[in-house]
Formats: C-alpha cells, sequence, structure tokens
C-alpha cells in the first residue's frame, strides 16, 4: 500500500524535544508521508528547529494556528486535520517516538473494511531512560474498562482512516485542555470502529516532570476541573445511550473526586476539602454509602495519624 498517510504533531516550546520526534518520523520505512507540524505560539526556537526539517525535506510542513482560534493542542489538531490531504491520520506528539518500521506495520494492517488499527505504547521516563510500562488496549468491556483507566489509548497509538475521521460531528473538543484524548478515543469508541489491534509496541510516549499528563498529579487544579468537565460530558452521553448508566458512571466519576482528595492530602494542598464535598454528594447520589464511610474515615485516619494510605484505593 503506498497510499498518503497524514502525520499531525501540535506543539509549544518544545525546541528542546521536537529535534528526536521529528527524527524518528523521517527514519520510518514508509515514505509516503506528509508531516504537518502545528506551532501554537511557541516563544523558544521550536520554529527554528521544526523550519531545518521543512527546508531539507519537503514532506514536513509547518504551519501556525491561526490567531483567531482558541490556543492549545486541540485547536492545533483540528487545524492540521483540515489542512491534511492523506486517506490516513495518524496524530502525535512533539514529545513521542516511532519505532523505524511503525508507520509501514501500521499501513499493512490496513483491510478493506478497516476504520483504524492500534497499536501499544510503551511510557519510559525520559529522566532515566526506564520502562514504566506498556498500555492494555484489549476489553471486552470497552466502554467502562476505557472510562476507568483499566484500558489505555493513546492518540499516537491509533492510525485514522480519514473516511471515518471525516463522518465524526466533533475531532478534539477545543474546550478540554486536560483529557482531551481520552475524551477523543471515547467518542471514537462510542461510533463503533472497525478496528485492528496489534501485539506490537509501535510507539515510546516519553514521560517527563513537565508532561502535560502530569498536571493532575501536581494537583493543578485548572487541569482537574478540566478533566471533570470531561467525565460529566461523557455521563451526559453514556445516560442518553442508556440511563441506567447514570448510577454506575456517577459512581465512577466520584471514585475520581477521591484520587483527588488523596492526592491533595498528600501534597499538603488546603483546597483538599471542597473535592471532598464533590465526592461524598456524588456517593449519596450513586447509593455508595460504605464509600462514603470508607473515604471519610481514611482523612480522619491521615489527618491525625499520617497513616491509612490503602483506604484511598
Amino acid at each position: 500500500m503506498d497510499k498518503l498517510l497524514s502525520i499531525i504533531i501540535p506543539t509549544f516550546n518544545r525546541a528542546d524535544l521536537i529535534s528526536d520526534t521529528l527524527e524518528s518520523i523521517r527514519m520510518q520505512t514508509y515514505p509516503n508521508f506528509e508531516c504537518l507540524i502545528v506551532d501554537d505560539g511557541s516563544t523558544d526556537d521550536s520554529k527554528k528547529v521544526i523550519s531545518s526539517f521543512c527546508n531539507s525535506d519537503k514532506r514536513f510542513q509547518l504551519f501556525s494556528r491561526r490567531q483567531d482560534r482558541i490556543k492549545g493542542p486541540n485547536t492545533c489538531r483540528n487545524y492540521g486535520f483540515e489542512n491534511a490531504k492523506g486517506d490516513f491520520i495518524y496524530f502525535f506528539d512533539s514529545d513521542d517516538f516511532l519505532k523505524p518500521t511503525a508507520l509501514e506495520t501500521y499501513i499493512n494492517a490496513f483491510q478493506e473494511n478497516t476504520d483504524g488499527v492500534l497499536a501499544h505504547v510503551e511510557r519510559v521516563d525520559k529522566k532515566k531512560g526506564e520502562l514504566i510500562d506498556v498500555n492494555v488496549i484489549q476489553s471486552d468491556n470497552l466502554i467502562e474498562d476505557y472510562f476507568t483507566y483499566k484500558v489505555c489509548y493513546f492518540v499516537c497509538g491509533i492510525l485514522w482512516r480519514k473516511s471515518f475521521l471525516d463522518q465524526q460531528t466533533e475531532l478534539f473538543d477545543e474546550a478540554l485542555g486536560n483529557h482531551d484524548e481520552w475524551d477523543f478515543n471515547l467518542r471514537m469508541i462510542y461510533a463503533n470502529p472497525n478496528m485492528i489491534r496489534l501485539p506490537q509496541v509501535l510507539v515510546t510516549y516519553f514521560q517527563h516532570e513537565d508532561s502535560f499528563k502530569r498536571e493532575i498529579q501536581k494537583g493543578n487544579d485548572i487541569e482537574i476541573n478540566s478533566a471533570f468537565q470531561a467525565r460529566f460530558k461523557h455521563l451526559d452521553l453514556l445516560v442518553k445511550m442508556d440511563l441506567q448508566n447514570r448510577l454506575k458512571y456517577t459512581l465512577h466519576i466520584a471514585n475520581f473526586y477521591k484520587k483527588i482528595v488523596r492526592n491533595k492530602l498528600f501534597a499538603n494542598q488546603e483546597n483538599w476539602f471542597s473535592y471532598y464535598q464533590k465526592a461524598s454528594s456524588l456517593y449519596f447520589k450513586s447509593n455508595a454509602y460504605h464509600s462514603f464511610l470508607k473515604l471519610s474515615l481514611a482523612i480522619v485516619l491521615f489527618k491525625s495519624t499520617k497513616k491509612g494510605y490503602s483506604l484511598f484505593d
């Protein structure tokens, strides 16, 4: 298969990282691609680094987010998609790394009725060079397992047929900051695509200290609120599919509030109580009184003795 493949990369101030990412693309054994890098207003040397690739290899193209559109990676991804000419779409990030035969392996797996091909992604600690984990992509209960992180899709783990994405009413939600990939992948799952799952690891996702995905662990309230915005958005969608989903997924959201309470307490952040109140409200709405009592006991023990960590699980 020699059809054109469009790689779309949003970037912002990644001059120190993006060179390795683009080099991993340039060295691919599948040559028929275009790589659209959409800059989100970088103030470092990102454009200079990217331009050097564009000047030496016409498959690389640099775009800038239009000033009349919302800042953020989702806008950049959507803008890249609007300019893509390929039959296949691959969303990538500016700190990811492709195995040399990745694109060829993805393309060769496509069949006539395939909407997307999904492969494993390994997470590696950038500083230590150590493997953190490899994501789980198989499930017999996909929607719930994805909602609760038992299954994890990275956007860089899936090659899509463009005609499937063209049929969707929304790609990346530009109003979301955090959990934007989670939201996108879950909505694609709802569309019931014909997927092929590969056993190989084809992508390395480097996790570093300023990785955007770490902001929730750090207690960044803006990113935490975005994560809950995404969850409540999907609660509404799931209830529209089946009213019986309300209790189950409300409980899942309550458990996510519990994790935030734990993170806030362990980091000694004073606004943990507001998240406790929200968790408690949802536990009552989902009739999970035991979970409410367990969380309350965990907080009392931790505040008084600095113990009781296991009760937060």
